[in-house]
C-alpha cells in the first residue's frame, strides 16, 4: 500500500507579546462530538484542545499547518487552540490519555536533562548508575489516536479504512480511542528510529497527515519532543518510514552517553510477543 505525505502541522512552544486569536467554532449540537458512535454523547459540546494543554510549560505557542496559516507559523494564546469537538461526558472520559502524554513528555524532558549533566563529567562515566524510565505505551498509543482524530475532524478526509464520511472517525477507532478495544495485525504505534541517532529534543509536537490512494487518512507521523513515531490506523504491518526503522509497540530505547549506556526508555503495556531495543544518543 502506498501512503502519501499530506499536509504539514507543528505545534511548538514560542514566549511572545503578540498573541493571534483563532478558534473552530463547531456546532453545540451534540452531532459535532467525533466519539458520538459510541452513543452516549450529552448535549453540552465543550472546548478541546486539539493538542493536549498540559504538554506545554508556558501560555502561548506557535502553530503552522492550518487553513489559517498554512504558509507561515502564527503566535497563539495556548488558551485558544481549542476546537468544539467534543461533548463534556467524552472530554472527561480522555483525561487519562492526557496524563499519560504528560509522563511520556517528563520522561523525554529527563531524558535530555541527564544527558546534558552527563555529557559534561570529566570522570570516567563508568561510575554513573543506568537510569531506567517507563512510559505506559497503550495510553500513549491512544493520545496519539485522540490527537490524530481532533486534528483531522470535520476535514476533508475520511478518518480510518471503514470510515464513510470525510472527516469523522471510524467507529473501531473511537472504541480504540476510549480504550474498548485495540489495535490489532500491525495496527497501532510505532517508534522511528535509526542506531545512534541524535535527538533534536524540546516541547514541540508535529504531526504529518497518511493518506492512501483513496485519499482516506489511514496513518500519522508524529514528532513528539524530538522523537518519531507513528500511527498506523490499518492491520498492516511497516517495517521501514523514510530511511528510519519502526518497531511495533513494546520498544525500549538504549541511550548512550560519552560512548556509554546512561539511561533507558522503556515504552510498554501492551500484551506483546519480542521486545525491540533501539540504541540511540538523545
Amino acid at each position: 500500500m502506498d501512503l502519501r505525505l499530506v499536509t504539514f502541522r507543528t505545534w511548538h512552544l514560542m514566549r511572545l507579546r503578540r498573541v493571534l486569536f483563532r478558534c473552530w467554532e463547531g456546532s453545540a449540537m451534540s452531532t459535532s462530538c467525533w466519539a458520538s458512535p459510541l452513543g452516549d454523547c450529552c448535549q453540552k459540546i465543550t472546548r478541546e484542545h486539539v493538542v493536549s494543554e498540559c504538554l506545554f510549560n508556558g501560555d502561548q505557542i506557535t502553530v503552522q499547518g492550518f487553513k489559517w496559516c498554512l504558509n507561515e507559523p502564527k503566535s497563539i494564546g495556548l488558551s485558544n487552540l481549542v476546537a468544539k469537538i467534543l461533548c463534556k461526558n467524552h472530554n472527561s472520559g480522555l483525561s487519562d490519555v492526557d496524563s499519560a502524554a504528560l509522563q511520556a513528555f517528563k520522561v523525554f524532558r529527563e531524558a535530555i536533562r541527564l544527558n546534558q549533566v552527563r555529557e559534561k563529567l570529566k570522570r570516567e562515566p563508568t561510575c554513573w548508575n543506568v537510569k531506567r524510565m517507563v512510559i505506559d505505551g497503550p495510553r500513549l498509543e491512544r493520545w496519539f489516536l485522540k490527537t490524530l482524530i481532533n486534528l483531522s475532524f470535520n476535514g476533508e478526509w475520511p478518518i480510518g479504512a471503514d470510515s464513510h464520511a470525510n472527516g469523522s472517525p471510524s467507529r473501531e477507532l473511537v472504541e480504540i480511542a476510549f480504550g474498548l478495544r485495540q489495535f490489532a495485525n500491525g495496527a497501532g504505534l510505532y517508534v522511528a528510529g535509526r542506531a545512534g541517532e541524535q535527538i533534536d529534543s524540546m516541547d514541540r509536537v508535529n504531526f504529518t497527515p497518511m493518506t492512501d490512494n483513496d485519499n482516506r487518512l489511514v496513518a500519522g507521523r508524529f514528532n513528539f519532543r524530538g522523537y518519531t513515531f507513528f500511527l498506523c490506523l490499518i492491520p498492516k504491518k511497516f517495517d521501514m518510514l523514510g530511511d528510519s526503522h519502526l518497531l511495533h509497540q513494546q520498544v525500549t530505547l538504549n541511550c548512550r552517553v560519552q560512548e556509554r549506556l546512561s539511561h533507558v526508555i522503556q515504552i510498554k503495556g501492551w500484551p506483546a510477543p519480542a521486545r525491540q531495543v533501539v540504541p540511540s544518543h538523545v
